[in-house]
Parts: C-alpha cells; sequence; structure tokens
C-alpha cells in the first residue's frame, strides 16, 4: 500500500469515458510501468456502461496508486479535469486522455525538465499519432521555447493537451479549466495562463501515442476555439491575434469534408 501521507511528484488526471477493457488495460498499463513510480492516478469514469464502468474499476484497484473516481451524474470533460484537480495531492499534474499509451520515460522527462526550469509552469511533447487498424499515422512535433509557443498561440494550439504537466500552484492561483466549455476546453485555459503571465514549454520529444481514429472535428469544435479566443482577447501580440480570430472565423464555415483532407494533408506532411 501507498503511504497517502506523503504526496506524491505527479497526480495524473484521466478521464475516461466507455473505454473498452483492452484500450483502458493498455492506457493504465503505460502509466503503471513508468520509469517515475512516484505518482498518483486520478482516474475519472463517466462511464455510463455498467460493464465498462466495472473494468474500469477493476483495472484501478490492482494498484493502490490508482484512485477510482465516479460521478455520481455526468458532469463533461472539463468539469472531470477539475474534480481531479482538486482532489490532486502532488504540485505536479500531468494530463492524460483513456484511449493512449504513455511512453516509458514521460514522467521522469517532465519532472526533471521542470525541477530544472522553475520559470516553466505548463511542459507538452510530441505526439505519435496511431490507429488501430493503420498503424502509426504521424508524428506530430511542437516548437520548445516560450516565445515561439506565445506567437503560434495566436493562431494554432502549439502544445498537445494530452502530453500536458502543469504546476497546480499555477492552476490554484489562475483557476482551472472551464466547465461550460464543451471542446477547446484547453486553449480557453492556455489563452487564459498566458494573458497571465505564465511559461510553456515542449520537450523536443515524443511522449504519448495518440490514437486517433478520424482526422474529422466536431463542428462545435471551432466555435468554441472562436469563443476561447474572443473570451481571452488582449492587445499582447494584437496583429497576430486579430488574424487568429479571422482565421478561425473564416475555417469554421469550411465544409467538413475539406476540412478533414487539409488535417489529413498536414499530418502526413508531418510524419
Amino acid at each position: 500500500m501507498s503511504d497517502t501521507s506523503v504526496s506524491p511528484r505527479v497526480t495524473i488526471v484521466m478521464p475516461a469515458f466507455n473505454e473498452s477493457a483492452e484500450i483502458m488495460t493498455a492506457s493504465l498499463d503505460s502509466i503503471a510501468g513508468q520509469t517515475l513510480q512516484d505518482f498518483e492516478c486520478l482516474v475519472i469514469d463517466e462511464s455510463t456502461k455498467p460493464e465498462a464502468a466495472a473494468t474500469c474499476r477493476a483495472l484501478c484497484e490492482r494498484d493502490a496508486r490508482f484512485r477510482y473516481i465516479h460521478p455520481e451524474t455526468r458532469i463533461g470533460l472539463a468539469a472531470s479535469l477539475n474534480l481531479g484537480i482538486s482532489q490532486a495531492r502532488a504540485p505536479l499534474i500531468a494530463r492524460f486522455d483513456s484511449d493512449d499509451i504513455c511512453l516509458p520515460h514521460r514522467l521522469e522527462r517532465q519532472v526533471a525538465y521542470l525541477d530544472q526550469h522553475p520559470e516553466v509552469d505548463v511542459l507538452g511533447g510530441g505526439l505519435e499519432i496511431f490507429s488501430a487498424d493503420r498503424g502509426v499515422i504521424a508524428v506530430r512535433e511542437y516548437p520548445v521555447d516560450a516565445a515561439t509557443i506565445e506567437r503560434r498561440f495566436q493562431t494554432t494550439t502549439p502544445i498537445a493537451h494530452p502530453t500536458v504537466m502543469m504546476r497546480k500552484a499555477v492552476l490554484d492561483r489562475a483557476g482551472a479549466y472551464d466547465p461550460s466549455f464543451r471542446f477547446a476546453e484547453d486553449l480557453d485555459l492556455w489563452l487564459r495562463l498566458l494573458n497571465q503571465g505564465a511559461r510553456f514549454a515542449n520537450l523536443p520529444e515524443v511522449l504519448v501515442r495518440y490514437r486517433q481514429q478520424s482526422t474529422r472535428r466536431n463542428p462545435q469544435h471551432w466555435q468554441f476555439n472562436l469563443r476561447a479566443r474572443t473570451k481571452n482577447f488582449s492587445t499582447r501580440q494584437l496583429p497576430r491575434r486579430l488574424f487568429g480570430l479571422l482565421a478561425i472565423a473564416t475555417w469554421r464555415i469550411i465544409p467538413a469534408s475539406i476540412q478533414e483532407r487539409v488535417f489529413h494533408h498536414l499530418l502526413l506532411r508531418k510524419g
């Protein structure tokens, strides 16, 4: 049994919803097999299928570092993340999705970097995008330095949400996710933190294998993306911010089939 009187180095917050036993097992096993073992993992399971919930609970009960949390009602992704953050005991919060796979060194690499760079508040890394039927589709890399990341935020999202590790103290000061965002909850948080002076960085290596079956996004994603940018609008990087607003406003009215082809092309170009 783990000693609950001693705070772990990292709290992993993982929302789950009706995941298959195979996928959930692979995901949790990738966490259990981390080279850095001093962590806790909070699984916030909103499964509506009793068999999926039972499987998720049983998998968590194999290891004392995993804690299963099942809200009484559906609360949504952002609120699930906030619930996990509110119960986290560690000073570092690692975000992770229940259908992805952590590379073994992920936590160790990120903790070491944040220990060496106390000025960095949010740290991400690269993604290896894969699907069950096609294998590895592409590798996504992101800018590593704070200045480039801030510029890119004005037009895109230059940090991969499933790879993020962040300081809990920063979230306690600035607030966590806005539960009213059904999509783009991460972008809303990042832009809010950026406006408050938070510093971002990415490791120049793949940290997570990201499962992606389709490149087509829900049309509401772009509505919430635009909402995040208008809600957090400021005069910093003003020309870029204005261009970003115009670009997203235009992109959201482009047919989904064309958006999908563009995303597919960009993924292949990154491979």
